[in-house]
């Protein structure tokens, strides 16, 4: 069996680079008993071959073995000491086993050491995060995308998130956007992204991003709601209302096996919902006095 991609790379990178080219924590667990077994075999002839205890470690804290991943790690560094970056995967085995303290004080080290390690940064800004320290994760996060050269989509919606729960609503969205310039399409930071710019108040932001997401997705449907939606948070009410119908006739002009599929019908559910609230409220909202006439003697 041929080995994953994913692994082959990550395993590569930790083995053969130095410490500051890896900056990514990998967090998949796919083809890990193939890995293991495949592992196995190749220690029982080269036991002294500290690159492939260095592998087990890894691929048992992809797994979340932490314990076995420590007692790899130690026999990596036995039998070749000094030679990988053992103290950064040590952090991540300890910090899954929950001995969030020590895994700090491993981190601390390996990151004194390597300063310039965006990806140890980033596993102890996480491991802050557990311990309630979030000003000191925020600076690690910060330091670490700055100390990646290409961070990847997980790790800025990551840190988006991160100063989301530190009611830094403006420096997420900032960054989030600085980053979909490089990344260009990634649905999970754009719709983070969208989110934050409503919370903002930035409307014509928000429907300009919608309008770019209708123009490439599957379906425009579910995007000519969320139009609609984000119209309404912007008071914009008759154009909000115009948006809900032209999204209904859009739906009912849909050919027959379209038109009844199950999501087209929450849709065009949702959209007749919208628009008796719309009108409703348009029809008890008082209207303004008219600055013009004259008030009665």
């Amino acid at each position: 069996m041929r080995k994953p991609l994913f692994i082959a790379r990550a395993i590569s990178c930790l083995i053969f680079s130095s410490p500051y080219a890896c900056t990514a924590t990998a967090h998949a667990h796919g083809a890990y008993h193939e890995e293991i077994q495949r592992t196995d075999e190749q220690i029982a002839e080269n036991p002294r071959d500290g690159s492939l205890w260095f592998r087990r470690g890894y691929l048992n804290v992809l797994h979340g073995e932490w314990q076995t991943a420590l007692s790899d790690l130690e026999r990596a560094d036995r039998v070749e000491p000094n030679k990988y970056a053992t103290d950064w995967l040590r952090g991540q085995a300890l910090a899954s086993g929950n001995k969030l303290d020590a895994a700090k004080v491993v981190l601390d080290d390996f990151i004194t050491k390597y300063p310039l390690h965006g990806g140890a940064l980033a596993d102890r800004a996480r491991v802050l995060i557990k311990l309630g320290q979030l000003e000191a994760a925020l600076a690690d996060y910060r330091d670490a995308l700055k100390k990646t050269a290409n961070p990847e989509p997980d790790l800025v919606q990551e840190v988006a998130n991160a100063l989301v729960s530190a009611n830094l609503h403006e420096e997420a969205a900032n960054l989030i956007d600085n980053h979909l310039k490089r990344l260009g399409h990634s649905p999970g930071l754009i719709t983070l992204a969208l989110d934050l710019e409503i919370k903002l108040g930035r409307y014509d932001a928000a429907l300009s991003r919608v309008d770019a997401m209708q123009k490439t997705a599957p379906r425009a449907e579910p995007w000519m709601a969320k139009r609609a939606s984000v119209l309404v948070q912007a008071g914009r009410i008759e154009e909000s209302k115009q948006a809900w119908k032209s999204l209904f006739d859009h739906i009912q002009a849909l050919p027959n096996l379209e038109r009844g599929a199950h999501s087209m019908q929450i849709i065009a559910e949702q959209s007749q919902h919208a628009l008796a609230a719309l009108n409703a409220l348009s029809v008890n909202t008082p209207k303004a006095p008219d600055s013009t006439s004259s008030p009665k003697p």
